[in-house]
């Protein structure tokens, strides 16, 4: 990854994730990898609740997911998440799940920030306060 800022998001594997073979489900991933950005965005000091006050949503326009190794019921996996530009408007998160340290999975999702549902260049106070902090290139 970068040199952008990142957090990292302990997730414990739940039952309920894991599939007929004993491993994580493929579809668990893009769950994770949504807490993984709202716990990064809390820590940042701008939670998501408070973008969504200044009326902005942040939909998912691209999710790509790449599975390396499998994780199974009961493991501990850490998400590193950082976020870097991509373009003037959209935004980009990038995932690696790790479990004792080796990769497992990495994926990426990118983003736009809207305003009455639609596409805006601006973004919410709360994100431009940090925005130092998130984006060091």
């Amino acid at each position: 990854m970068d040199n952008n800022y990142s957090f990292t998001t302990r997730i414990q594997v739940r039952y309920a994730e894991t599939d007929a073979m004993g491993i994580v489900h493929h579809a668990t991933y893009p769950i994770w990898f949504e807490q993984a950005r709202v716990d990064f965005f809390r820590a940042v000091g701008a939670p998501y609740d408070e973008v969504e006050r200044e009326g902005f949503a942040s939909p998912v326009l691209e999710l790509n997911v790449q599975y390396k190794r499998p994780c199974r019921f009961g493991d501990f996996v850490d998400v590193e998440t950082r976020l870097v530009h991509e373009g003037r408007c959209k935004y980009k998160f990038l995932y690696q799940v790790t479990l004792n340290g080796e990769l497992c999975t990495t994926g990426y999702s990118i983003h736009v920030f809207t305003k009455g549902g639609v596409p805006t260049r601006d973004k919410p106070e709360c994100i431009k306060k940090v925005e130092d902090k998130l984006f060091s290139d």
